[in-house]
């Protein structure tokens, strides 16, 4: 069994049920911005987790939406990133790549969630979505500071997480479509 649960039907019901899950999952995104350890100028929180858990059930072009909708809300100054932070400047901030590369990373690993069978590879894809947010995420750093300094300080601490999330998120996604 793949991983994706949605096979999207078509019309307005369809419609309807697209828009509630990305509703859903601004907000299932939202509140995993709120478990937020500071380590560094980049906070460790459950925001991949919960990324690769909907674009492991929902596929590529609705976890993508998911992404963008939230990242709109925040834009217009909703409280839905860490810390309960929201507004244009927090979008655009420090941690901007980080939130570009989870755009990436949720097309990306949706699309891949539907072909890979078993929870390792599917571990190891999300794995690999982690590592695209966190280069993505290491590049807009490397803007705001040297690359050595922003690798030590904003990447390197999240290394550790990033894999138990890999692995935990596999996990939910197999347990919740078999």
């Amino acid at each position: 069994m793949t991983a994706a649960l949605f096979r999207p039907a078509t019309g307005s019901r369809s419609a309807l049920l697209e828009a509630l899950v990305v509703v859903g999952g601004v907000v299932a995104m939202a509140a995993a911005s709120r478990v937020a350890f500071d380590v560094g100028p980049v906070p460790i929180t459950l925001q991949t987790y919960v990324l690769f858990v909907l674009a492991g059930l929902f596929g590529g072009r609705l976890g993508l939406a998911i992404v963008l909708a939230w990242l709109a809300c925040a834009a217009f100054g909703l409280p839905v990133l860490s810390g309960g932070s929201g507004g244009w400047r927090a979008v655009i901030g420090h941690t901007a790549g980080f939130l570009a590369g989870m755009a990436v990373a949720a097309w990306v690993c949706g699309r891949g969630a539907i072909r890979v069978k078993g929870w390792a590879p599917l571990a190891a894809l999300f794995l690999a979505g982690h590592v695209m947010v966190l280069m993505v995420g290491w590049a807009g750093l490397a803007s705001f500071m040297s690359p050595g300094p922003a690798f030590e300080s904003g990447i390197l601490p999240l290394l550790p997480g990033a894999a138990l999330k890999s692995l935990a998120a596999a996990l939910t996604v197999r347990a919740l479509t078999r």
